[in-house]
C-alpha cells in the first residue's frame, strides 16, 4: 500500500505553460502534465535546481475566453521527468483563477 503524501489532489492538465526561474536565468516553454491548487508538474528536459523560486504562468481557454495567471512557486523536484513546483504565493485575484482553474478541469475528468 502506498502512502499518500500530497495535501491537494492532483489533475491530468494538458494547457500552455510558462516557467521563469530568475535566479538561473532559465525560462522555459511548455505544457503542465498535472495540476492542484498546491502544485504543478511540467515535463522538461532539463534539471533545475531544487529549492530555487520561480514564477508560472498558466495559459487556458481561447480567443476572448484566454485567462491567464502567473503564481510564485519553488522547485521541489527535478529529474529527467521534468520539474515539481510548489505553489508559495498568488495575490488573492490569481489564487481565485487558479482555484478555477483546477475546479474547472477537475470537474471534466
Amino acid at each position: 500500500m502506498v502512502n499518500e503524501r500530497r495535501q491537494f489532489t492532483r489533475i491530468s492538465l494538458n494547457v500552455p505553460t510558462i516557467l521563469s526561474v530568475y535566479r538561473v536565468e532559465a525560462y522555459h516553454t511548455g505544457r503542465i502534465a498535472n495540476i492542484s491548487s498546491g502544485g504543478c508538474f511540467l515535463p522538461i528536459d532539463e534539471e533545475l535546481p531544487v529549492g530555487e523560486v520561480c514564477e508560472v504562468t498558466i495559459m487556458t481557454g481561447e480567443g476572448l475566453e484566454t485567462e491567464k495567471v502567473t503564481v510564485s512557486g519553488k522547485i521541489v523536484r527535478s529529474d529527467a521527468e521534468g520539474a515539481g513546483i510548489m505553489f508559495t504565493a498568488s495575490s488573492s485575484d490569481n489564487g481565485l483563477l487558479l482555484q478555477r482553474i483546477v475546479a474547472r478541469y477537475e470537474e471534466e475528468q
